[in-house]
């Protein structure tokens, strides 16, 4: 991101002065009227574009990646959206295909997708750096990117022990839960050994593996490992931390597998849509909790989800469910389910909006992988 494209919330001033030279001339400084100031103040548009981490992928592989766009500044106004991406190689918005984003409130932000589908010919072990501007459309127009890195890989890579799930993004003193993926890529029964940390030092537990153990697991078997994670009452906006998963095989020889998350602080809003993966026994369906955080005057919403590959999604059962959100500050929690057609492998993009009439009032989204 470039600094210099990041006006957040400055308030520019401007004053008009009038000062008798009261030094040279002490007659006149006698009869001269008190200093009179007076200060314009002007309120301006920002942005801030933050994309997530890399993946790897194979040639002709689509992967999904989620930037996220927020309005740093003090007015409201819509973005206009653009990407470069390497020769030969195919980038689409397509949650924007107008390649927009419409008004955001000042502090509010907006989870951006992007598609990319690594070029047929590129060169394995090769890299592409997908860029994603945004350009407000209030004066002075600010602008800012961030750029995601894709490795090009030989096929499918070798088996992980430990598979972080896609990156989250909360206010301060929210609570993030992760569901890490622990597979014994052995081929005996094993138990392991499980621990957590973070870098800063968040506040981070394991609700189900307390104890720090896991399994048995036969081979190829998977357990899901949920990883809570508290971001502090202090930190700043823009703040990350990056959430590590480790595990130890205890069957000889003892093996080591880890992965991290990285979760990044955002303004608070009134309403906060968060996603949370669950544990399913299907594996061509996702299933994931969705809490919907309120403060301010009853309203009534309409929850609905929506899958970038066309596939089913389903909110408690249902197309869509009607919310009626209390005053005080409150959670609801649904169950969201995206179902895969027959044994399709592969990336998807889930995303769950919460809408007033036509207006999405709050939206949050996940990349869904089936193997």
């Amino acid at each position: 991101m470039r600094a210099s494209a990041k006006l957040s919330g400055r308030i520019w001033a401007t004053g008009l002065l009038a000062i008798a030279l009261a030094a040279a001339c002490p007659t006149l400084a006698q009869a001269q009227p008190d200093i009179a100031i007076s200060v314009t103040l002007e309120l301006l548009p920002g942005v801030d574009v933050t994309a997530p981490a890399g993946k790897s992928g194979a040639p002709g592989d689509t992967i999904y990646y989620l930037f996220t766009l927020q309005n740093t500044g003090g007015l409201a106004t819509s973005y206009r959206l653009s990407l470069t991406s390497p020769a030969g190689w195919s980038v689409v918005l397509p949650q924007h295909s107008n390649k927009r984003v419409e008004v955001l409130q000042p502090g509010q932000s907006e989870i951006v997708p992007v598609a990319v589908t690594i070029g047929a010919n590129a060169p394995i072990g090769s890299q592409g750096d997908t860029t994603l501007t945004a350009t407000a459309d209030v004066k002075p127009r600010p602008s800012d990117s961030d750029t995601v890195t894709t490795t090009v890989v030989a096929g499918p890579e070798l088996p992980k022990m430990v598979t972080a799930p896609p990156a989250q993004s909360g206010p301060p003193r929210a609570t993030i839960t992760y569901q890490f993926q622990l597979k014994n890529v052995g081929v005996t029964t094993a138990d392991f050994q499980v621990s957590v940390s973070s870098s800063p030092a968040w506040k981070t537990s394991m609700p189900l593996h307390s104890k720090g153990k896991a399994g048995p697991l036969a081979p190829g078997q998977v357990e899901i490992v949920p990883v809570a994670v508290q971001i502090p009452k202090a930190a700043a906006i823009g703040a990350t931390c990056k959430t590590t998963l480790t595990a130890v095989c205890l069957v000889r020889p003892r093996t080591t597998g880890k992965d991290s998350v990285t979760t990044t602080v955002v303004a608070p809003s009134a309403l906060a849509v968060n996603l949370a993966p669950e544990a399913s026994g299907d594996p061509a369906v996702s299933r994931w909790r969705v809490a919907i955080s309120y403060e301010g005057a009853p309203r009534k919403l309409r929850l609905v989800g929506q899958s970038l590959r066309g596939w089913q999604v389903t909110v408690n059962g249902q197309a869509s469910v009607e919310l009626a959100v209390p005053a005080a500050e409150s959670a609801t929690e649904l169950m969201v389910e995206l179902r895969a057609p027959g044994r399709v492998r592969g990336e998807d993009c889930l995303i769950v909006s919460a809408q007033d009439g036509d207006e999405v009032v709050g939206r949050s989204a996940a990349v869904v992988i089936f193997e």
